[in-house]
Parts: structure tokens; sequence; C-alpha cells
């Protein structure tokens, strides 16, 4: 009778539907396949956490786990937002694997996190996750949810340290175009979320002649002022350098 009574409350457990809510704690993430773990190491500002990042459907998965083992937390990044193929949809759930990877995407000196949600041939655009020092999450940064959404639009998102430049660009042969943000962090006057501000916007056109004209944009006071000229061919500077100021 034991087995019988086991027997069917596992069967209950799996006809009865499933409350939502359940469905929003963080959950292990199945050891499938298209896996694979990534380590941040600790340092003075951050801990180390573990992470193990898959895909389910049409969803990819990121469950991040402190040094000890212990479930931290599990983010979710929806995949190819229009209506893929199969075939389509396996290449996302591959390069969001594959493309995972952490960086400081905000220059506060902490490790960020971005995942592919979509690609091309020659452009890809990541799902952002900005770390939270206070609650020691990545979901937890409310405040920086915005600068995050305005970074998951950007093509080829990319993070300059240096310069601390955030640059979104697409890839020639015809046209390339690389645009430069700086970020508007929070202060007294700007109290509630940090946001990106357009710096400059590099153009390459081709005439039919095969000359190639650069066309820079600079914004100042938020008006932008645009520069047109002729692109000798041995000038070989990559296109920041050649519009940039």
């Amino acid at each position: 009778m034991i087995w019988f009574r086991a027997f069917v409350f596992s069967l209950l457990i799996t006809l009865l539907p499933i409350h939502p809510a359940l469905l929003a704690l963080p959950q292990p993430i199945s050891q499938g396949g298209n896996a694979r773990t990534l380590t941040i190491a600790a340092n003075d500002k951050q801990p180390g956490f573990i992470l193990r990042i898959s895909t389910r459907g049409r969803t990819g998965l990121v469950e991040v786990r402190k040094k000890s083992g212990s479930l931290l937390e599990t983010l979710s990044c929806p995949l190819s937002r229009d209506e893929p193929k199969a075939t389509e949809l396996e290449a996302v759930a591959q390069e969001f694997v594959a493309g995972f990877a952490a960086e400081d995407l905000d220059f506060d000196g902490y490790m960020d996190l971005k995942g592919p949600w979509e690609f091309g041939a020659k452009w890809v655009r990541y799902c952002v996750w900005l770390y939270d020092p206070e609650s020691h999450t990545f979901s937890g940064a409310y405040k920086k949810r915005p600068l995050a959404e305005q970074m998951e639009l950007l093509y080829n998102l990319q993070a300059d340290p240096k310069r601390r430049r955030i640059s979104s660009h697409s890839i020639g042969p015809v046209n390339p175009m690389w645009d430069e943000y700086q970020i508007q962090g929070l202060d007294k006057d700007r109290p509630y979320w940090p946001r990106l501000i357009p710096v400059q916007s590099c153009l390459m056109q081709s005439d039919p002649g095969g000359k190639t004209i650069s066309v820079a944009t600079h914004y100042e006071g938020g008006k932008p002022t645009v520069t047109r000229q002729e692109r000798q061919p041995e000038d070989k500077r990559p296109m920041p350098e050649l519009c940039g100021k």
C-alpha cells in the first residue's frame, strides 16, 4: 500500500497546475548539453560567483551561485523575440551560452553580465544585468534597469573602460557606422536612474565614383553638429579615431 500511495501522490503532483509564484523562485538549471559554467573571481569590492548558463525553450537561463554553492538567483533572458524557426531558435540558444560574458559595463568597478538574445551574421544584441552592490545580486539593481534596457537595444555592444565610453556599431562593407555614448550617473541633480547620452557618431559612405566620405556627428549641449570629409585611401585609422574628438 505504501508504494501505491507514493505512486498516486506523484501522479497528482504531475497533473496539478503549478502556481506562477512558484515559477518566479530561483530554480536549479537542468544539466543539458547546451550549457557551461563561468566563474567570477572575488575581489575587494565584489564576492565571487559561479554561473551556470543554459537555455530552456525560448529562454536563456543563468543560475547564479555563491562560492559556497548555494543558489542566489536565477536570471532569465527571452531569446529571439520574433517568431523564429526551430533551427533559428537552436542557433540563438547556442549563441546565448557560448557568447555569455562577464565584464564591467557601467565602469563602477563591479563585474556585470551580458548574454546574446538575438544575432545575425555581423551583429548581436545582449540581455544585460548590472550588478547591485547593495543587494549583492544582478537582479536587484532596479535603479540601473533603465540603463541596462538602453544597452540591450544596442547592436554589438562594447564597453571601453579607458575612455569610459559605450559603443554600438555595424560592420560594413557598405556604409558602416559607429555610435558612442557616455553614462550619466546618479547625483543630486539626477537621483533616480543613470542613462546613456550620445557623444558622437561616425558613418562611412561610398559614392558611385569610389570615394569614401566620413560623416561625423558630435553632440554638444544636446545639439548635433555634422562634419563631412573625404577619406583618403591611405588613411587606415579606425572609425572612432577618424571621426572622434
